[in-house]
């Protein structure tokens, strides 16, 4: 029985205490061999870049995954051939039922162990084949990446504009709107980043010079020109006027009328978003990622929940902030009526963000980058390997982005150093001196954006005077020419 358990323990090595000891000898050697080769990457590489490789070279994965399976079942079968070998001729009945119980737990344990881990690997590899695509993106698209060792892969993109857009499709809704917008605009060599809301209802959104939707409105802005007193689409659909969250919906329709406006396109209304959100900041919006509402809820829940600081509604911030099902006589199940950091689960946490019963779009506006910002802040990569599974589910089902699978790598880089780096906000209401309106002054947004996110500049120092940065928290209603980024969510 020992022997079957030092076979467990060591491939290979219960076998060398029997007649076939060279089978035994060759199980060991080539299991030395695969660890020493194993901690030589470890030692060259270390966990994380050895981690990162992988995630740039998912075929590996598939490798790895039947290299786990083809070795489990070699262990397994050196098992039993141990217990095989070692059994005495004298054994009775009832010792040779205890070896054969052992023997066959010991196989289970180790067939478990090597099947997950091939699982594992499995999974990895379709995951990021089924949601990081590695098809080429449009000319223009797509951030500038350095796949090459020991060289940073951020080298000739000072920095990298992401738009995260929350998408209202499910169950009994018609279309898609983005519930949410917001760029997270970063820079690559310290990972300072701004999270950039973009009002849902902004209207009279520029359109990009090639946009097929300057067929419908000539002048180039969608609604028509600034000179119309109102969108054309307020007297059809007062919900929904011509507001930057319907160009999704609006591109679907006008591809059924013009099959030809995107050929080679699977979802052109996601990818108008895009470009007119950058049209509007005057950015360069280099990747997109869109997550549904069911798929917010079961991240959050998979990496644990979040804490957030939650801040009541109003303008005093002290009116309670209603979610959940509504109740007939108006009232709601849920209250957040208590401020301060609090742990939310996937439900709160979504409701959190998208709540404005008690307030307004620019406090949501708020919560929604707060909650980014949280979410940012402290997911865990070693929980979340530890529901691989899940969380491969997940994005499978859930979310969609168009960053390539081999530059992976190059994107963990760039969350590790915006995790070690200040997140600030950047909103356009009133409250940062925006004339926040139907029609809004696209000029100062982009002059607000470009104040946004130039770094600061250190003062001089003085002789004997500490120096003084120019990230100090700014006046509670700074005007347009004032800093507009501010760390809100503190």
């Amino acid at each position: 029985m020992r022997l079957i358990v030092l076979g467990t323990a060591v491939p290979g090595a219960g076998l060398i205490r029997t007649r076939a000891k060279k089978v035994g000898w060759m199980i060991l050697a080539v299991f030395l061999l695969s660890i020493g080769a194993v901690a030589y990457v470890l030692s060259t590489r270390g966990v994380k870049g050895l981690g990162l490789y992988v995630l740039g070279h998912p075929d590996l994965l598939q490798i790895a995954g039947v290299a786990l399976a083809a070795a489990g079942l070699v262990w397994c079968g050196s098992i039993v051939a141990t217990a095989v070998a070692a059994r005495p001729e004298w054994l009775d009945r009832s010792r040779t039922r205890v070896l054969a119980v052992l023997t066959t737990l010991m196989v289970a344990l180790v067939g478990t162990g090597m099947y997950k881990g091939a699982e594992a690997a499995l999974i990895a590899k379709d995951t990021i084949a089924g949601v990081f695509r590695a098809q080429p993106l449009a000319a223009g698209h797509g951030a500038k990446v350095v796949n090459e060792p020991d060289v940073d892969p951020w080298r000739d993109t000072p920095r990298v504009n992401i738009l995260l857009m929350g998408s209202d499709a499910g169950i009994g809704r018609t279309g898609t709107r983005p519930d949410s917008m917001i760029v997270a605009s970063i820079d690559t060599r310290t990972g300072r980043t701004v999270l950039i809301s973009v009002p849902r209802n902004f209207e009279w959104a520029p359109l990009p010079e090639d946009s097929p939707l300057r067929e419908l409105w000539p002048e180039g802005t969608y609604g028509g020109s600034h000179d119309a007193p109102n969108c054309p689409r307020k007297a059809a659909d007062p919900a929904d006027p011509c507001a930057i969250n319907a160009i999704w919906t609006e591109v679907e329709q006008f591809r059924e009328s013009h099959p030809e406006a995107y050929p080679d396109d699977e979802v052109p209304g996601r990818s108008e978003t895009r470009d007119v959100v950058g049209e509007v900041l005057g950015l360069k919006i280099d990747h997109l990622v869109v997550i549904d509402l069911k798929g917010f809820t079961e991240l959050v829940n998979a990496m644990g929940g979040v804490e957030v600081n939650v801040k009541l509604g109003g303008v005093d911030a002290n009116i309670p902030l209603p979610y959940g099902p509504k109740f007939a006589d108006g009232t709601y199940k849920h209250y957040f009526d208590e401020p301060g950091p609090r742990q939310l689960n996937g439900y709160e946490a979504l409701w959190y963000a998208r709540t404005r019963a008690a307030d307004s779009d620019d406090h949501r506006q708020q919560r929604q980058r707060c909650v980014v910002q949280a979410v940012v802040d402290q997911v865990d990569p070693t929980t979340m390997l530890t529901k691989y599974a899940s969380i491969a589910r997940i994005l499978k089902e859930n979310v969609y982005t168009d960053i390539p699978g081999q530059n992976l790598p190059a994107f963990a880089e760039l969350v590790d150093r915006v995790q070690k780096a200040k997140i600030t906000s950047l909103g356009f209401s009133a409250k940062n001196g925006f004339p926040y309106s139907s029609n809004p002054d696209y000029e100062l947004v982009r002059e607000l954006v470009q104040k946004a996110i130039t770094p600061p500049k250190p003062k001089a120092k003085s002789q004997g005077t500490p120096t003084t940065s120019k990230t100090t928290r700014p006046k509670p209603t700074p005007s347009p020419t004032e800093k507009p980024a501010v760390d809100e969510c503190a």
